[in-house]
């Protein structure tokens, strides 16, 4: 019985393993700046030290000097899974901070950045949910006398920290590339439990137990950027990220059974994407963004873990496409709006019951402030539209995120 319990329970967990803060690939995630928040679409960004995440070349653009740039995020999310007629559900909040840093002279720019590259926060299943549901269940209907489920919990926590560096050159006032490097630093911890009863003797016969373990990893991967402005109105921002190649590693805190095993390794490869992003200054006052982002999951080579409902290695390649306008009310202020659509690629009976991958229509807004001549200041919102699913086996998906960013930037000289 306990082994039969246990290899369920890892299921739950590891299918909890990462929290989709926001729209994106099924791995890949966006949301690092407040630029980015209120405006959805940075892809040709030339403007900003974010620049360096999102159109690394095109920092050529900025003026002389060094800047550093700090955005953190709050994060409202509420995510749930129903079956049978009852809804489970987490609305445990997060906070995500990003750090950008930039130095520009002349022809040349080195630059830096700290981002949250997958996932990025945590599910908090007080009341346990589907699959925990499921799991007792399952257990009851082969081990009598057990026949009632007096507890059950889940929670898990995910995050994969990118560490950029890299540099640029101008070749010209028309043209610009950029060559960096990225290192993943990978890091996935749950825990679970559920306790077993009998209904008739009531906390006699009550059995709990309980699973605690880690999954750490890391991996390279290089970014390749090209920046290409035909006129003065006229921006247009390539850039190429490589696949990089993470191996998770668990390691056993608590196994009540010893059915973990310690030191195994799944593949859980960061893909690759192209984002290509034009941005158009229509007058002095209006500048519009237009985005694509391709994530190229088909690339990767996941490892299916057979003791879950998913396939994980089943997947496609997915996308998000937007377009953003920006009005610069005067010297000091600017206001945007932002419109994403997003497609994951990925079908309902794969995806995680605790943090579905489902498609999504974003909007976003905001303002930015230019305090003094060397501090600017943004403040961004967006909402995010899910689109609800539900898989073959009758578990419907749902999700809500409201994100809200506060930035500041400083130019030092």
């Amino acid at each position: 019985m306990k082994k039969l319990f246990v290899s369920l329970c890892v299921a739950g967990l590891i299918v909890s393993s990462a929290s989709s803060l926001f729209a994106g690939g099924i791995e890949n995630k966006h949301n690092w700046s407040a630029e980015y928040v209120r405006t959805l679409n940075r892809n040709a960004a030339t403007d900003s030290a974010d620049a360096v995440v999102y159109n690394p070349a095109g920092v050529m653009k900025m003026e002389d000097g060094f800047y550093l740039n700090l955005t953190g995020q709050y994060v409202l999310k509420d995510y749930s899974n129903t079956f049978l007629g009852i809804e489970y559900d987490t609305d445990e909040p997060d906070f995500v901070p990003s750090l950008f840093a930039l130095y520009k002279k002349d022809q040349w720019a080195a630059f830096g950045a700290v981002t949250v590259v997958v996932a990025g926060g945590k599910v908090d299943f007080k009341e346990g949910n589907t699959t925990t549901f499921g799991i007792a269940q399952r257990v009851m209907a082969v081990t009598p006398p057990f026949d009632t489920l007096v507890d059950h919990y889940l929670k898990g926590e995910s995050y994969f920290i990118g560490y950029t560096l890299g540099g640029a050159y101008a070749i010209n006032d028309m043209v610009s590339v950029s060559l960096g490097a990225r290192y993943v630093d990978a890091s996935r911890e749950f825990r679970g439990h559920a306790t077993l009863g009998v209904s008739a003797a009531p906390g006699v016969f009550d059995t709990t137990l309980n699973v605690d373990y880690e999954e750490t990893g890391h991996g390279w991967g290089g970014i390749i950027g090209l920046n290409i402005a035909p006129t003065e109105a006229l921006n247009i921002g390539l850039r190429y990220e490589t696949k990089t190649s993470i191996d998770l590693r668990t390691d056993e805190k608590t196994d009540d059974i010893n059915f973990i095993t310690d030191g195994f390794k799944r593949n859980r490869d960061l893909p690759a994407l192209l984002g290509v992003g034009v941005s158009y200054k229509i007058n002095p006052k209006i500048k519009i963004d237009a985005n694509y982002t391709g994530y190229l999951n088909n690339d990767v080579d996941w490892d299916d873990n057979p003791i879950t409902s998913g396939n994980e290695s089943q997947k496609d390649n997915g996308y998000d496409i937007g377009i953003a306008c920006e009005y610069t009310i005067n010297s000091q202020w600017k206001a945007s709006v932002g419109y994403m659509y997003t497609d994951v690629g990925i079908d309902p009976d794969d995806m995680k019951v605790e943090t579905p991958e489902l498609n999504a229509n974003s909007i976003a807004g905001g303002i930015a402030y230019k305090a003094t001549p060397n501090l600017d200041l943004n403040l961004g919102i967006l909402y995010v539209f899910y689109k609800d699913e539900t898989t073959s086996t009758g578990i419907k998906y749902e999700k809500d995120v409201t994100l809200i960013a506060a930035g500041f930037q400083y130019k030092f000289f």
